[in-house]
């Protein structure tokens, strides 16, 4: 796929501004907190239906004002497509086509892409709430079922909560069989695509480094090592079930898919303990670019968009060779810097541009 062009309307600090892009290499050039990731993260709302920078859709909108507008014109299969989308009052309004999309689940999918952001060296270092939205956030590009079961897990945990909280045990055991059913599923898919990610992972770190360590993967869960899905389920039921004195002490459920973790190594070693800066940040590329390759086989070879956000960062002059060596390997990418300089070395097509951005759709 190919984004065409992006319109912005009153968003972050963009009154109005429209862009064309090219299909290989976008280079989006300028001085810091000037709005170079802000283009990245209008995309990124169109891609999931949320920022990667904030959770409060208010601070989307341009100071001032109280709404905000994104139109963006993209190649799928071939077939010329349009998505709006637009907040107006706390209320979100999004067109696929000439189609108003009841919720914002059904964003998923339409433009499917990954972005690497100096944040995510969280991925690696951070808490496993980091890592478990990494996961989550790209099988829900490829499973809308996942997306179902990810949304009744959470609307089953919160009740079973309350239930303990309460401490009513009457009707709580018909809502630790939803939470066991949707769990096993969302366990059975997260397991499959670390697996996935392993060996692509592992071949993208080889490429970015020119290091020979393995790097692995391991998806650490309360219930153990991988089994069916009907086994899956019948152990999250025991051990709701033996929980359950505990936890209506403490008004909260202590395990389940929201507290698993994924384990990320570089050889015997967790990254988070024992990398250096430089092979944290390898890691989290090569996690990413093997992201960007499930995606696409996942996704009938649609090439995925590829986005990186301050792209000279933490990387010495190795590493950035390397990565801009698999940059043509991509499709369509979007680059921010603040060196122009960045890409000079860089063989394949690009265009660049330089802040600040303005104009109207044609």
């Amino acid at each position: 796929m190919a984004l065409r062009s992006l319109y912005l309307h009153h968003f972050r600090n963009y009154e109005e501004a429209y862009l064309e892009f090219s299909p290989s290499v976008n280079f989006i050039c300028g001085p810091n907190a000037r709005g170079k990731t802000t283009l990245l993260e209008a995309i990124h709302c169109l891609m999931i239906g949320r920022s990667f920078r904030t959770s409060t859709d208010s601070d989307l909108i341009q100071k001032g004002f109280s709404s905000f507008f994104l139109e963006a014109h993209f190649l799928k299969h071939g077939i010329a497509q349009t998505l709006r989308y637009g907040l107006r009052e706390n209320e979100r309004k999004v067109i696929y086509n000439s189609t108003a999309l009841t919720s914002l689940s059904a964003l998923l999918g339409l433009i499917q892409g990954v972005i690497i952001t100096p944040d995510d060296a969280q991925l690696v270092k951070g808490a496993p709430q980091q890592r478990r939205q990494f996961l989550d956030i790209q099988i829900a590009q490829i499973d809308p079922l996942y997306v179902h079961h990810l949304n009744r897990y959470a609307r089953a945990l919160r009740q079973r909560n309350h239930l303990l909280k309460a401490k009513q045990q009457a009707t709580i055991e018909s809502w630790e069989q939803e939470m066991a059913h949707s769990a096993a599923y969302l366990v059975s898919q997260r397991r499959l695509t670390v697996d996935d990610l392993q060996t692509k992972s592992q071949f993208y770190y080889l490429e970015l480094t020119g290091e020979k360590e393995n790097l692995t993967l391991d998806y650490r869960s309360s219930i153990g090592k991988e089994a069916s899905v009907e086994e899956t389920k019948w152990r999250y039921m025991q051990q709701l079930l033996k929980n359950r004195p505990k936890e209506m002490l403490i008004g909260h459920t202590l395990t389940g898919p929201h507290k698993d973790d994924l384990i990320i190594a570089i050889g015997d070693r967790d990254v988070r303990n024992f990398a250096s800066e430089g092979q944290q940040r390898s890691c989290v590329n090569a996690l990413h670019f093997a992201e960007w390759k499930r995606l696409k086989e996942l996704g009938d070879e649609e090439f995925p968009l590829f986005m990186i956000d301050d792209m000279g960062m933490s990387l010495d002059s190795n590493r950035k060779e390397r990565l801009l060596a698999q940059l043509q390997t991509l499709g369509q990418v979007f680059l921010t810097a603040t060196d122009p300089a960045l890409l000079d070395d860089f063989k394949g097509d690009k265009k660049i541009f330089n802040l600040p951005f303005y104009g109207k759709p044609p």
